[in-house]
Formats: C-alpha cells, structure tokens, sequence
C-alpha cells in the first residue's frame, strides 16, 4: 500500500637478490601482522622492473588491513589487470571496492571469483540482493509481534504520541464516500489512531479533526510538546489537483499548530514545489530540525532524504544527507529517535531484499554511512516505516505476512539496537591527569574522519556512534604526542553509561631502563641504580627498580642532538654488582630506552657462575709461546678488578684453557702460567690473594670434540680450536 506514496516519488534512475631479501623480510613482517611495514615494502617491491603479482596483491591486502581503503585499491587495481590472484584475493578486492562505492566494478570483480565460492552471495547478486550472514547474525535478538490493529488493506508507519499510535491506512475511506485510489484499486490513505495496551494496539479509529481529504494522506509526525503537526499530503489546493509540467501530481509537506482546543490552518512547507515532491516529514522535538524525503535537483538517486534547519524564523535552504546515506535508489520514510539517530528505509543500499531500514547519527559535517538494522527486522520483503520507542522495544511496517498488503509489527530487542553515544575521557597516560582541550577525532573503516570534538574541563568527550564496526580514535593536544587507540564494535553499548580513557603522552626527552634477570630475562625490582657523569664524575640520578624492573627520568634541560656520558651503576643483594660507561646522543624524542645501548641484565650470585659473562669481557691474549700480561688484556683485567671491588663477598678462581694443538704436558704448564700471571696482575690491583688465583688446565677441558692426541683425532678448523683458548672467572666460594 506504501506504493500509493512511493509512486509519486520516482523518477528517472541515476547512471553511475636484494629483492629477494627485501621480499623475504616483508614476507615475514606480512605474516606477523605488521602491515604499516609490510604495505611499505611491498609498495616498493611493485615498482621494481619485474614485479610479481604478489607484490600488488600483499601492497594491498596490507592497506586492507590497515583501513587505507583507497590506496588498497590502487594496488588492487595493478593486480587485477595481470592474471593469478586467488578466490580469496579476488574477494578481498570486491570488499575494497564496496567500501569505495564502486559497486560496477565490484559485481564484475566478484564474477571472476571460482562459481564454488561464496555461492549466497552470488546468488543474491544474480537476483540484485545481496545477503551478508552478518545481517543475520543477530536474528535471535528480536521477536516480532503483528498488532491486532491490522486490517486486510496496508497499514502502515506508525508514530506514537504519549499512548497513542497514529498510523496510515487504506482500509474503508468513510469521509468520501469509500472512493478508491486507481493505481491498485484501493482506498486512499487516510490517518488512524488506536491506543497502546501493553504490547498490543486497540480500537483503531480514523482522525478527523482537519486530517481529511478526498486524496492522500501521511505520513504525519508532531514536535515533542504536540502543539506542531507535519504530514504529507497530495499537491491537491482548493480541491484541486496541482500538476508538474510532466503531468505529475507531486507531494507536498503542511504543517499547522495548536489554537486553544483545536488546530489552525495548514500551512506549505516553503520548499514545496509542483515540479517535485517533498514527503515524509521527520521533525526534531523542539521543531528546530526536519528531515524529510525529496526527489528535488540535487538528488542522488530515485528519492534521498534531506535535512532543513529552521533559524531566524524561516527554514533554511535544505541539505542532502549524502552518499553515506542516500544511495541511486530510494530512500524514504525518515524517523528521528531522541534526536539523534535517523531512521530510514533504502533499497539502494545493501540490504536483505526490497527496502530495508537503515539508521545513521550525525558526524563532523556529515553523517554516519547507514547501518542495516539486520534479520529479523529486514526480511527480502519490504520493511519500512520504523518507529523506536526505546533502544529496546519499537514498531516496523512490512509486507512480509505473504500479501502485498502492510502491516505493522511490534518488536522487543534483548540488547540495544543502536548506541547513540559514547563517553571518552581524555588523561595523561602517566599521571592520569584530565587533559581540557584535547582534540579526538574519530575515523570509520573507510579511513575518513567522521567525527572531531575537543574535551571539555573535565577531560570529556561525547561522540554519536553507530555499532556494527570498530573504530579508530586519534587523540592531540600540544606537548603531546598523537595518541591513536579504537573502540571495538562490542564496547560500544557500554560506552553508553561509562567513559572509555583515551590516553595521551607528554612530548618529552627521558630516560628508561629496564633491569632483567640474566637467567629468565625476568624483571627485577628493588635493584638500587646510581648514574654518575662520566664527566664530572658526580653523582646525579639514583633510582631503585619498581616491579616492573624498569626506572625513567624526564629530563628538564635535554633536546634531540645531546650526548649523555655517564657510568651506571646496579646493585641488589644477591646479584652481582655492575658498573658500566654508557655514550649515548639523543635521536628523537621520548625516552632513551637504555637497555639498548648496555648490558643492563643482572646475574645471581653462585657458585660455578662465570663472572667473564658479566662484565662482557673480550677474550684475553697471549703472544706465542709467552705468559706475559699484555696492554689489551691488562683492559679487560681491570674490569675483574673493579667487579671483584664491588662485590667482596665473592672468590673466584681464573683457569685458562688451551687448543689440543702441541703437547698436552706443554699445553697444560704454559696455560697454568698465563692463568698464575693474569691472577697476579688482578692482585697487583690490590685483591686480596685470597680472592681469586690461577689455574691452568691446559687441553683437560676441552669444550668440543677437538682431539689431537689419542685413538681419535678430530680434525678441526682454526674457529673451533678457538673455542678452546679460553679464559674463565668462575666463582668458587661465597661469603656470607
């Protein structure tokens, strides 16, 4: 019965080597997910002279992933004009160009695809439906009730008013003698009322009081207080019908107030027109806003919804809600809940068959791109005319019941349909601190900024949100560095009623160290660190490790291109003390992380340790045939001094190892002089003799199978007799 409106609303449809390593190491950051990267090399791998089809395929299955719609197509656009992408890539493809609204190209991408593949999908594109399980997925969280005010002609948008409900109706016209309408033989429209009782609507009766003509008549809306009334109505003045050039009798919006105890004079909403139609009035509940349906110059399709502001006691020049929810269909049937979310009936947007409703919220300049309310409140029959009472309980038109006729239908939702808001609260991400005056900008899947707000003096943000996906939140303010996090689709609801933290980071130049365990790379807390300038040789910094392991410091007087010199020191009973020279020139900023620049795991103290590890020694040499200390090892020896120095509780033993190679007896005497010497230059330093001494093991110990005496000789290169000419500081005694 809808079509008695609709029809007055079409129009004319709109037309519309190196590189293998390169390849290996972008392979390997593909698979881990790390597509900023993977998308860069890739993108540089497709313009090398002979480009593999892989290389557009991964370019653009990585900016897929990453929300880069536009240039995912770009690549995808190179790829699909070589042969060799796979169903999956083919697909991935049609996804990018239905995010990019290029639907012709998606149909023709998605006939290529082997006809075993996603065979609902094509079926319903065969049929120009396209049915996604998404729709469905929620099928169980609604039930739907048909009301008992039903007739056996089309009912159909209802709009309730404190316990009423108003609805249009074909059923018997008794003001005009039962005339019919001649497009279907059936009555014309007229405006009914029935009264809510629990979940059902009774004693329906048609509403006179001015609502009467002999042509059509709704839908009709009122603003929050009633005193103002908006309906639809043919262009029939002066019981007269006003026609187009074309001979079309167009619609037209009137509206009228409250007088005393009755209403006045219709009046034409100021955009009227004979030369199209203007229908379907939605108005906000301070009358200040109204939506409504048009087929005017500027329409994308069939019939879009537009919006029309009223300032300065006159409407101002109305807007096209544009692609994000009009389509080159039809959209039509608009409905406001709290002011905020639109609803609406399109059949150009993807849908489960004829019209389905759609809801968006207001974005930054523009709107939300339309959200399919889903099975079972879309069906492949024609659904339309939603009116919500709550996020959870509303009413529906369809003509689903197996007649062309339309009733209306109640519904119940187990959660919320739709979530309106969210609630974000800006802070220091270490202080936690409320930062007034950050800017958060929120960005759909298509990578485009839908939605900018700054925090108020308490840090909050609301932003109006349609569920159904996640989304991108980048987050600024000056002295702070971007902040970018998302909101899942499933958080969205409870964002109602609680705020989601938005944390952001100072722009500073700081110091960050972590303290692990050598064994398990475990962090260890209650490690006491001195820094010291290297320099001046005073003491300036001193931290002891919280649980994490970790400490920082943020400095005050450093900007990027500074060198720090410093000596730092770790200690904590049980470990062995270290002091370490650190050189470090700050490259950007944040914290200078400095555990990549020294050695900052601590190892236990216990017996058969190899103190050597700690202090990362470089192997200690000796000239041919000689035990004489040189000036090198002299170096590295004084590092055992100063680590035998900071932990007195230790005794260790020096045992030097030779190679196989020359006499076992000769090996084993010279290696026990250069182990006496070496322990003797330590003493020298001033260790007590009783803390370390010399032993030589000559080839006793060898680590490897490197034999060169016996019933087995190994032959052996000159790195593996290496591994054997070693020097160790094993601890051999601990005091307590």
């Amino acid at each position: 019965m809808k079509n008695t409106i609709l029809s007055f609303l079409i129009i004319t449809s709109l037309v519309t080597k190196a590189q293998s390593v390169k390849e290996k190491i972008a392979d390997k950051r593909f698979n881990n997910l790390e597509f900023v990267s993977a998308s860069e090399m890739y993108e540089e791998l497709s313009r090398s002279k002979h480009p593999k089809i892989k290389y557009y395929v991964r370019a653009g299955e990585s900016n897929l992933n990453m929300g880069d719609y536009r240039k995912a197509q770009v690549y995808y656009d190179k790829a699909y004009s070589n042969t060799g992408m796979t169903d999956q890539d083919l697909y991935n493809y049609y996804q990018v160009l239905k995010y990019n609204s290029n639907y012709g190209k998606a149909t023709e991408v998605f006939s290529k695809i082997n006809d075993n593949q996603y065979k609902l999908i094509r079926d319903n594109l065969a049929q120009k439906k396209l049915v996604i399980e998404d729709l469905k997925k929620d099928s169980s969280n609604y039930v739907l009730k048909k009301l008992s005010i039903n007739s056996d002609e089309g009912d159909f948008c209802p709009y309730v008013v404190n316990n009423e409900m108003y609805f249009l109706s074909s059923r018997r016209n008794t003001s005009v003698a039962g005339r019919k309408y001649g497009w279907d033989d059936s009555y014309y429209l007229d405006v009914y009322k029935g009264y809510i009782e629990g979940t059902d609507v009774l004693n329906a009766h048609a509403v006179k009081e001015g609502l009467k003509t002999k042509v059509h008549e709704g839908p009709i809306c009122f603003t929050k207080d009633g005193n103002t009334q908006y309906i639809t109505r043919n262009n029939f003045i002066k019981n007269k019908y006003q026609k187009a050039k074309d001979g079309r009798v167009n619609l037209k919006i009137f509206s009228r107030k409250k007088e005393g105890e009755g209403w006045g004079e219709w009046t034409e909403f100021p955009f009227n027109s004979d030369e199209y139609s203007c229908g379907h009035p939605a108005i906000s509940g301070d009358g200040k806003t109204i939506y409504f349906v048009s087929d005017m110059p500027g329409t994308l399709g069939l019939t879009d919804v537009w919006v029309s502001n009223f300032e300065n006691n006159s409407w101002t020049k109305p807007t096209n809600l544009g692609q994000s929810v009009n389509s080159e269909g039809r959209e039509m049937f608009p409905q406001l809940f709290e002011d905020e979310v639109l609803f609406y009936a399109s059949d150009g947007k993807v849908g489960l068959g004829g019209l389905d409703i759609f809801y968006t919220v207001p974005a930054e300049d523009s709107y939300f791109e339309a959200q399919n309310l889903g099975y079972p409140v879309n069906s492949q029959f024609d659904d339309f005319g939603f009116y919500a009472r709550t996020t959870t309980t509303g009413y529906i038109t369809s003509n689903r019941g197996g007649t062309t006729k339309d009733d209306i239908y109640s519904f119940v939702a187990k959660r919320p349909i739709i979530s309106s808001a969210i609630n974000l609260i800006v802070k220091d991400n270490l202080s936690k601190e409320i930062i007034p005056n950050a800017t958060v900008v929120l960005i759909d899947e298509t990578g485009k900024p839908v939605y900018e707000a700054k925090s108020d003096d308490n840090g909050e943000i609301k932003l109006n949100v349609l569920p159904g996906k996640d989304y991108k939140l980048k987050a600024n303010k000056d002295g702070y560095k971007e902040s970018v996090g998302v909101i899942k689709e499933a958080d969205i609801a409870s964002l109602a009623n609680t705020k989601k933290e938005v944390l952001v980071e100072k722009k500073i130049i700081g110091l960050l160290g972590l303290i692990a365990d050598a064994d398990d790379l475990s962090p260890i807390e209650g490690v006491k660190v001195t820094i010291t300038d290297a320099f001046t040789q005073k003491e300036f910094m001193s931290f002891t490790t919280d649980k994490d392991g970790d400490f920082r410091h943020i400095y005050k007087d450093k900007k990027v291109g500074d060198d720090l010199s410093y000596m730092v020191k770790m200690e904590k009973e049980g470990y062995l003390t270290k002091i370490q020279p650190v050189d470090i020139t700050i490259k950007k900023e944040g914290y200078v992380l400095l555990h990549d620049y020294l050695n900052t795991k601590m190892y236990k103290i216990k017996l058969g340790a190899d103190i050597g590890k700690v202090v990362d020694l470089n192997p200690i040499y000796f000239d041919l045939g000689k035990a004489v200390v040189r000036p090198d090892a002299k170096i590295e020896l004084e590092k055992i001094v100063q680590l035998l120095t900071q932990n007195p509780s230790i005794t260790i033993e020096l045992s030097s190892h030779s190679d196989c190679r020359g006499g076992a007896a000769g090996n084993l005497a010279l290696s026990d002089r250069r182990a006496k010497a070496s322990a003797g230059y330590v003493i020298s330093k001033g260790v007590s003799p009783l803390r370390i001494y010399g032993k030589g093991y000559g080839e006793t110990k060898l680590i490897n199978d490197c034999k060169c005496e016996g019933a087995v000789v190994v032959p052996c290169s000159e790195e593996q007799h290496a591994q054997n000419r070693r020097t160790e500081f094993k601890i051999v005694k601990i005091k307590s």
